[in-house]
């Protein structure tokens, strides 16, 4: 087999013509092979060999595998994100119940997951799950919202005090003040003048974190304030609350600082959205009902769970008792205890929409929003365990005495026990003066020797 080689011919340099190839020429037929040109030369191949498939194309880069859609709806929820991020960190503020600290940490831990988002969106499957993560976020961010509007209505709704600056609103804080607890029956406005059924004041003191609450009979005959003749307690409301608040303050000689007033109808309301409340009584008993609240209910001696209109059936009872009224005070401060247990649970964030809902139509205060909001920043900064103690004044019953909204009229009265009264105005003075609980030197010095003990061992 003889081949012979042809030397490819030179080109003039910066010709442009492309070097071409070695040729190379079979003298003889070959019956196993065939010529193929490649390049523009011809070789020679095996006659049973297939043309060689042309290269698949290439698929084009993606950025990521991340389509431009993909990127958009990603870019969409990071904004998202960080516009509610930062309304529900501005409606907080607003609300001015969280502590400077507090807003701060929450801010930071926003501002770290945005860039935790933002960093992970650029992987395929990363992405997808920091979006749906990104998504809940900005839901919950959203809620946030929400509950801090409704709060600030609320707040604007039943605050009927005029707004002071922070630093007059900070001593609720720092000094103590006794607040008049009021609840009415009545079906209107709870601006309107209504005899007050429920009569307790709160006196606090925010440095001790004590809190005394003194429950003083509905017919306790007493001086009525702005006139020069006595009648029940419960009509003083039938001139005003500032009447009822100066005729306890007379009483007890102190000035009554604010008010609180609350219909029984908001009562329901607040117990239901509580999810009921639990409360030991003291005696087997049926409550008379009562038109348009509640119906007859019975109780037993012991722990009883009541819901709203049980609560306030436990609450106003009084013809069950021998003692009347006077134990009827001391179920209404067993509820009123038994519901701030549970304000102290996760059941206030639970039902946190209905619990302002029920506040907001069947409550009013004259502190002023300020003065709410310092009090729960004080107790968000600590969490500082308050000592609640309970006291009521009794007296004996009289049917024959001369009330002055009776014109005239006689009717049934308690008349005041001097020593109960002293005791109380002992208990009040006790909180204002900053004294320390009966028994906390007692509850410090064992807590002080079991540690001790502890070390020792």
């Amino acid at each position: 087999m003889d081949f012979d080689f042809e030397p490819e011919e030179k080109t003039p340099s910066g010709a442009g013509k492309p070097r071409q190839p070695h040729r190379i020429r079979r003298s003889d037929d070959a019956p196993d092979t065939e010529p193929v040109a490649v390049d523009g030369a011809d070789f020679f191949r095996p006659a049973h060999q297939d043309p060689p498939a042309p290269p698949a194309p290439s698929a084009p880069e993606t950025d990521g595998g991340t389509s431009l859609f993909t990127r958009g709806f990603a870019m969409l929820i990071l904004f998202v994100q960080a516009a509610l991020s930062a309304a529900a960190l501005v409606q907080l503020y607003r609300t001015r119940m969280l502590p400077v600290y507090y807003l701060a940490i929450l801010a930071a831990l926003l501002v770290l997951l945005w860039l935790l988002v933002f960093k992970c969106q650029r992987y395929k499957v990363r992405g997808a799950l920091t979006r749906l993560f990104s998504l809940l976020l900005s839901a919950g961010m959203a809620v946030g919202c929400v509950w801090a509007q409704q709060g600030l209505d609320a707040l604007d709704k039943v605050t009927l005090g005029e707004e002071e600056p922070d630093y007059e609103a900070m001593a609720v804080t720092t000094e103590p003040f006794v607040v008049y607890l009021s609840g009415v029956d009545n079906r209107g406005e709870l601006t309107e003048n209504a005899r007050s059924d429920v009569n307790i004041l709160a006196v606090v003191n925010p440095v001790t974190k004590r809190v005394a609450l003194v429950n003083t009979p509905r017919d306790y005959y007493v001086d009525l304030a702005g006139t020069d003749s006595k009648d029940k307690l419960t009509h003083a409301g039938l001139y005003g609350v500032e009447t009822s608040m100066e005729t306890l303050g007379s009483l007890y000689g102190i000035e009554v600082d604010e008010y609180v007033r609350i219909n029984f109808a908001g009562f329901i309301d607040i117990v239901d959205a509580l999810d009921g409340v639990d409360v030991y009584s003291d005696y087997t008993f049926t409550s008379v009902g009562s038109p348009g609240y509640y119906d007859p209910t019975d109780f037993v001696e012991g722990w009883n769970h009541l819901d709203g209109k049980a609560a306030l059936a436990f609450a106003r009872e009084r013809h069950a008792f021998a003692t009347g009224d006077i134990q009827r005070g001391i179920n209404q401060m067993k509820v009123i205890d038994a519901m701030l247990e549970k304000i102290k649970s996760p059941t206030l964030l639970t039902n946190y929409s209905r619990l302002l809902a029920a506040v907001a139509d069947n409550f009013v205060t004259s502190l002023s929003s300020n003065q709410i909001a310092a009090l729960v920043r004080m107790q968000l900064s600590d969490f500082a365990a308050w000592e609640i103690e309970n006291c009521s004044v009794t007296g004996s019953s009289s049917s024959s005495t001369h009330c002055y909204s009776a014109q005239g009229q006689k009717l049934y009265v308690m008349t005041p026990d001097e020593a109960s009264v002293e005791a109380a105005k002992a208990l009040i003075q006790s909180v204002l003066s900053g004294e320390e609980a009966p028994g906390a030197d007692a509850s410090s010095a064992a807590a002080s020797d079991e540690e001790a003990g502890s070390e020792a061992a």
